[in-house]
């Protein structure tokens, strides 16, 4: 993998942020690193019902360029890694070092 550029992820991303990732994805020369997305993207329709009682629910289906959803789904990194227990004890965040050797073994096969 020689990405132009790193989309970092994880399972807090949501809605807008899921359609962003989507869309480097979509554009090529992207890496998705991190953990799988939340699967929260698209609209939401809000309405009132007799009662006084409120419903919510998406509007809108949110789908790979392949046909493939998203909603509940979330989107699926290319490279997976997830922040360990040993990490945060030493303080490191260790997508964003993953980012960094992605990145460096890009510009290494460039030179």
């Amino acid at each position: 993998m020689k990405p132009r550029q790193v989309v970092l992820v994880n399972e807090n991303t949501q809605s807008q942020a899921e359609f962003t990732a989507m869309a480097f994805r979509a554009g090529g020369d992207t890496a998705i690193i991190g953990s799988k997305t939340s699967g929260a993207d698209g609209n939401i329709v809000s309405f009132a019902l007799p009662g006084l009682l409120r419903t919510t629910f998406s509007g809108l289906g949110v789908y790979y360029p392949d046909g493939g959803e998203t909603q509940r789904v979330g989107i699926i990194p290319d490279l997976e890694v997830k922040q360990t227990i040993e990490g945060v004890k030493e303080g490191r965040d260790e997508l964003v070092e993953k980012a960094i050797e992605v990145i460096r073994t890009r510009e290494a096969a460039i030179k």
